[in-house]
């Protein structure tokens, strides 16, 4: 297998241009709701409110400095790896030589290998932020295929065909004998797949959402089997609840991805909203935090503008339509995931994590720790507590294994 390549983010000055010039011709004076449906910026019933995306554009085409965000993602070590004929992008940082577990960090849709990137210097260099360089671990985070650096594949590719690209990239590629995975959203989906189809080489997971599970069709239809625990039912009802308002974006990016891109390729703005209103609805916002507060607009122009740089926002909803075709979200009857779990449990507003015992059904919890707040996107959210809770968990489960 070949060696992975070194890899330099440069994005041509024109492409950048060409962004800021359709975000400055975007017709506002055409795009008014109903007066008695006007929003403010605190507003989001009907999607991002025109006033808080009016001032985010206004600060993109005249403050928003690629070249810096760009510099300050090319101060970690880039690769590109082919595997299977795919290119895969990957994050590549290297601790100082501790015991504890490599981590393989993976990220989820609508967001980035990049959200990662303060998550990955905590975990690599603890003593750079007052910890520990005994803590320190190797960190691998990879683009998915179709997102940022890594390219589309030629066919629809679903979670348990990328967890199978992603063994390879550790075990074969990086050499890793055994490591760990963290994930959200279809990191964790991934981080699932890899523990129970490849625990030979992925001996533990730490999660902040749970996807594949004994009962995976409950998000979204409620349907459980006779057996099923009041506390199962309990849980599957609540999940439903917060899922169905919610879930108009996993309908058109699952059934009709086409029909999505054709938008989204021709309007920086429509990407820009339609990730951003994700970012709002799915974050802990309880206890009067503002979004404004949690987000910075660099912050969320940065995940909007790997998408745009890449033009990857239509390839990147192909995994719903991969997940179908694979049908990976439900164990076989009577299987379970037997690696040690870590759960990270968050008071996500639309993906609620379950109660431990209703985990426990379907992996080996070894930890369980309910977060103080933070929903969907703890990396930016809760970023010291998610660390330390994975420092915990990786010194918790590494041990002399040969890696």
């Amino acid at each position: 297998m070949a060696q992975p390549r070194g890899f330099s983010i440069n994005v041509p000055p024109a492409k950048i241009k060409d962004i800021k010039n359709r975000v400055s011709s975007f017709p506002w004076a055409t795009f008014r709701a109903p007066g008695n449906a006007r929003q403010n910026d605190d507003d989001w019933t009907y999607g991002p409110p025109p006033s808080y995306m009016g001032k985010l554009c206004e600060y993109w085409v005249k403050e928003y400095d690629w070249g810096l965000r760009e510099a300050r993602m090319n101060k970690l070590t880039h690769f590109i790896a082919n595997m299977d004929g795919l290119d895969i992008h990957f994050v590549h940082l290297r601790e100082s030589g501790s015991s504890h577990l490599p981590v393989l960090l993976l990220h989820g849709w609508p967001y980035s290998f990049h959200s990662f990137h303060d998550m990955s210097q905590k975990l690599a260099w603890p003593e750079r932020y007052g910890g520990s360089a005994d803590d320190g671990v190797d960190v691998v985070i990879p683009s998915m295929p179709g997102y940022d650096f890594s390219p589309a594949p030629a066919d629809v590719t679903g979670p348990k065909a990328i967890a199978g690209l992603y063994g390879k990239l550790m075990a074969e590629t990086l050499g890793y004998r055994q490591y760990a995975a963290h994930g959200g959203d279809w990191g964790s989906h991934i981080a699932a797949l890899l523990a129970f189809n490849h625990a030979e080489h992925c001996v533990a997971i730490h999660i902040t959402m749970s996807s594949v599970r004994q009962h995976g069709a409950a998000v979204r239809t409620g349907e459980l089997p006779a057996e099923a625990t009041a506390e199962e039912r309990a849980f599957a009802d609540d999940e439903k609840r917060r899922w169905d308002p919610e879930s108009a974006y996993g309908k058109l990016q699952s059934t009709k991805p086409v029909k999505l891109g054709y938008a989204m390729a021709d309007s920086p703005v429509g990407v820009a909203s339609w990730i951003i209103e994700a970012f709002h609805a799915w974050s802990d916002l309880s206890n009067g935090r503002r979004f404004e507060d949690v987000y910075s607009f660099d912050t969320l122009l940065d995940e909007v503008m790997l998408y745009l740089v890449t033009d990857s926002f239509h390839s990147s909803t192909w995994i719903y339509v991969g997940e179908g075709t694979e049908g990976s979200n439900t164990l076989p009857p009577g299987k379970r995931i037997e690696v040690p779990c870590g759960i990270f449990a968050l008071p996500d507003p639309v993906f609620p994590m379950m109660p431990r015992e209703t985990a426990e059904k379907s992996r080996r919890v070894v930890r369980y720790t309910h977060a103080s707040h933070g929903g969907h996107f703890p990396f930016y959210e809760v970023l010291d507590e998610l660390v330390a809770d994975l420092q915990g968990f990786l010194a918790d489960v590494s041990g002399n294994e040969d890696r």
